[in-house]
Formats: structure tokens, C-alpha cells, sequence
């Protein structure tokens, strides 16, 4: 008689919610953390998010905690970033993540700036202000 082992149950990975989060640095610059999977359901949320930074002239949008990031909030960044041209700037941090990988693929580099690090965008950006 053989012994069979049973496979383990599979397990289903947790989706982490869209969360965003926005803190005022100073009266020009505001920082817009984002997380989550970020796809066509929750476009419309990051569009509002983005919107509450409005009085803000430059933004930069976190990107770190992505953990999925599509084509549509490809489109929505763009948006952004064309909307604040000529009176402020949208930047971008990828922070290595897999899910930002679409940045470059979709040559995002070409109308926004996008930083490896918050620290590194933090720094250039504080540069430039003073």
C-alpha cells in the first residue's frame, strides 16, 4: 500500500485595497500616496484623488505600494500631468516596483518625470524651489 499525499489547499492571495493618500508638504508641493491594484475600477477614485491636489501646483504620486497598475491609470496620469502643465507639474516615483514596470512600457517618461525614489523626486523637487 502506498502512502499518497494530498496537494495543499490552494490559497487565494489577498487583493490589497486602492488606497490613496494625500499630505501637503508645503503650500506648493503635495505628495498623493498610492496603493492597491490600480485598474479601470478605480480610475475614476484616482481622479478624484488627484482632483482634492488641485490647489497644490506640484504633485508627486507615490506609486510604490502599486501592486497591479494597467493602462487605463496609464491614460489618467497623462491627463494629470497635461491638465497641470503650464501652471504646476505632476511627477511620478516608481520605487522598483513590478507593477510600475507598465510606466516604461507604455514610455510614460516622455510626459512626466518619474523618479526611482521618493527621496530622490523630494530632493530634486526641493531643489528646484529654492
Amino acid at each position: 500500500m502506498r502512502s499518497v499525499k494530498s496537494d495543499p489547499k490552494p490559497t487565494v492571495a489577498a487583493i490589497p485595497p486602492f488606497r490613496t493618500t494625500l499630505a501637503e508638504l508645503d503650500s506648493e508641493l503635495g505628495l498623493l500616496s498610492v496603493s492597491g491594484e490600480l485598474d479601470l475600477y478605480v480610475a475614476q477614485e484616482l481622479r478624484e484623488s488627484l482632483a482634492t491636489a488641485q490647489g497644490l501646483p506640484r504633485l508627486v504620486v507615490d506609486l510604490s505600494g502599486a501592486s497591479f497598475l494597467d493602462s487605463t491609470i496609464c491614460g489618467v496620469l497623462v491627463g494629470e500631468a497635461k491638465r497641470r502643465s503650464g501652471t504646476g507639474e505632476l511627477v511620478l516615483v516608481k520605487n522598483g516596483s513590478v507593477a510600475t514596470r507598465v510606466l516604461d512600457v507604455a514610455g510614460l517618461d516622455r510626459f512626466i518625470r518619474i523618479f526611482p525614489t521618493l527621496q530622490k523626486a523630494l530632493d530634486e523637487l526641493l531643489v528646484e524651489a529654492s
